[in-house]
């Protein structure tokens, strides 16, 4: 009896340790919410939407050359998911889709530049 016990919670421990190792493999929910691919921004002079690659950073507007572009973040709202895109330090917004207020941040992702209508930009456009 005492060795089927003993191979019983040997199996127990092998399963564990295996769930312990792939879930340590994944991203948490925290992590992907503060990792994109992409970093967006919008011209306080002429209002352009624009994005860059995730290393690239804007010193000043592809379209008017201004400095005073600041870095946008995504506001998402707790009942349909969706990321409205707007500068830091706005507070809360109502939701672009179901006018809801939002509850979280999160960056956004290209996609989300996309659909926010932005225009990807390079290194050389925005000087960086």
């Amino acid at each position: 009896m005492p060795t089927n016990c003993f191979k019983h919670g040997l199996r127990l421990l092998t399963i564990f340790v295996l769930l312990g190792f792939s879930s340590a493999c994944k991203k948490s929910a925290i992590d992907q919410a503060l990792d994109s691919d992409a970093n967006g921004y919008l011209c306080r002079g002429c209002n352009a939407k624009f994005y860059t690659d995730r290393t690239v950073f804007a010193n000043s507007c592809p379209n008017c050359k201004s400095m005073n572009v600041v870095q946008v973040i995504g506001f998402v709202c707790p009942a349909d998911g969706h990321v409205t895109v707007a500068p830091r330090g706005v507070g809360s917004l109502a939701c672009e889709k179901c006018g809801k207020t939002t509850s979280g941040l999160g960056i956004p992702r290209e996609a989300d530049f996309k659909a926010w209508g932005a225009a990807k930009k390079t290194r050389a456009e925005v000087g960086s």
